[in-house]
């Protein structure tokens, strides 16, 4: 698997995989990255310019859209709970999608953002996915 394959491209994976032991191939999470991008895309309105700026480092602070598809592909993976990211969902995901090492790194950074917070789960989860790439690049994917 890609080492840029990262934060939300295995967590949405994990949502849509039955419980295994096994890491996902890199196929499987790009079909469960296009599954979530799809059904994201036109619910939140986000344009394709912001999501691609945002892949970049090019965070737009005043784009609602934005932030309403981040907090669309973390509530659909179910990492949003009542206000707050729910790290155990997230390691529990991140343990079966990608081998040990890789999900410890992941778990790690994750982990150094779990306790930023947002007005809604639109911001939330929007502030989560800024911290997590400020924290490390390889560990934030946009799908």
């Amino acid at each position: 698997m890609e080492r840029s394959l990262m934060i939300l491209v295995f967590l949405m994976a994990c949502a849509l995989v039955e419980e295994s032991s096994a890491a996902m191939s890199e196929a499987q999470m790009k079909g469960a990255m296009k599954t979530l991008r799809n059904m994201c895309l036109p619910k939140s309105g986000v344009s394709k310019e912001a999501l691609a700026n945002m892949k970049e480092g090019q965070f737009d602070d005043e784009d609602r859209k934005l932030k309403c598809y981040m907090g669309c592909i973390m509530n659909m993976m179910q990492v949003v709970k009542n206000g707050k990211i729910s790290m155990t969902m997230v390691k529990n995901q991140i343990m079966k999608m990608v081998d040990p090492t890789w999900g410890a790194k992941l778990v790690a950074t994750f982990e150094s953002c779990a306790s930023v917070e947002g007005s809604d789960n639109c911001d939330l989860a929007y502030n989560f996915g800024k911290c997590v790439y400020e924290t490390d690049k390889e560990a934030f994917v946009v799908p």
